[in-house]
């Protein structure tokens, strides 16, 4: 949910660009959707003309990573991921769908809708049994979605059949996804992860050094989650030393007094990427003023759908007391709900200008 230009990559990936449109070009003949070939070609132009800029170094390290035949079906569902939702274009079926596993979190950070008590203690707190689980991937498979993130709003290691639902998934889509605070990661989790189609691993981790962490990271022990993302890099390297598996250092940054160079340097001994993300006044949407709003449509309507772990659908997780609940997979498929009634009515209210007449669209920061 953060706006795209406020996560920095503080490290970075390259490839070949020669190599690149060469297998593009090599790969025109698999594609049989006239909607595909059109957006094939529009990649290809841009990179024989130089342009690379559609290439971040999210796509740049999928691409080392994965298997040159994959290359062009990815570009294509990314190049959807980050045009449709620009241009309005509303696909049959989310590009992406972000899974809560848990609802529930182990910490308590100051800037998350964890230290909401009337949240934590409500009806809100939970686990998606698995059944309900299978039933939403193998509705996103038939559908074409791309990209699963295993996340929303709690901690997703606190589920104990979170490992049959990495089993699930295997092989189904191009980004299987995984944000955890690295509080919970053992060895049996961590083979699990590996063993699975998991293609980046996120670990949200704020600071370098102890007391600056745990101040942010409340209830978190430094030294532990440092051991565990040691423990990961060395199981993954050592035993798995195909795996597709990125991972990433995620940091929020609280205050100016956190410094991202020290930052980079400490942690990219450990992970494949280190980013840090600008704090955005998010959690607290509810009581913002409407001076903040966004002043034009949020783009995610386009783009994302989240589903809560009874089946509530959300088009955003800054909402994550669902007074924009657009429905539930008990009752209609996610098709339904994503083309249906509410949700046109919410990106009908956005596109016309008139977010302000919606709670909390109105004083959401999110939004161009």
């Amino acid at each position: 949910m953060w706006k795209k230009g406020h996560i920095t990559f503080l490290t970075q990936t390259d490839i070949d660009p020669a190599k690149l449109i060469s297998v593009l070009k090599q790969s025109r003949s698999h594609f049989t959707s006239k909607n595909d070939k059109k957006i094939l070609e529009t990649i290809l132009k841009n990179f024989e003309s130089t342009n690379f800029s559609f290439l971040t170094t999210q796509e740049k390290q999928y691409l080392q990573r994965n298997a040159q035949e994959k290359w062009a079906k990815y570009l294509i569902h990314r190049y959807k991921f980050n045009y449709y939702e620009n241009a309005h274009i509303l696909p049959d079926f989310p590009l992406y769908l972000i899974l809560e596993p848990v609802s529930a979190c182990n910490l308590r950070c100051p800037f998350c809708h964890q230290i909401d008590e009337k949240f934590t203690s409500s009806k809100q707190m939970g686990m998606m049994k698995l059944e309900l689980f299978k039933k939403i991937i193998d509705e996103a498979v038939n559908s074409g979605t791309g990209s699963i993130t295993l996340t929303c709003r709690g901690e997703p290691t606190l589920h104990p059949q979170l490992g049959d639902m990495l089993d699930y998934c295997k092989g189904k889509f191009f980004e299987l996804k995984i944000n955890t605070n690295a509080t919970r990661l053992d060895e049996k989790l961590i083979h699990k992860i590996l063993q699975s189609s998991v293609t980046e691993i996120v670990f949200s981790v704020d600071s370098y050094e102890k007391v600056e962490y745990e101040s942010i990271r409340v209830k978190g022990i430094f030294e532990n989650v440092l051991n565990n993302i040691i423990k990961f890099k060395d199981i993954r390297d050592g035993e798995y030393p195909d795996s597709k598996c990125v991972t990433r250092i995620s940091g929020v940054k609280v205050n100016k007094e956190q410094d991202t160079i020290k930052f980079k340097e400490f942690w990219q001994k450990y992970v494949d990427h280190v980013v840090m993300v600008e704090m955005e006044n998010r959690w607290d949407t509810y009581h913002n003023p409407k001076e903040i709003a966004g002043s034009g449509s949020c783009k995610l309507l386009w783009e994302r759908m989240y589903i809560w772990y009874d089946g509530i659908c959300n088009p955003c997780d800054i909402d994550y007391k669902s007074e924009l609940q657009v429905g539930s997979i008990k009752e209609n498929s996610i098709k339904d709900i994503w083309t249906g009634e509410k949700y046109q009515k919410l990106r009908k209210l956005h596109l016309d200008g008139n977010r302000n007449s919606c709670y909390p669209c109105d004083r959401c920061p999110i939004g161009s």
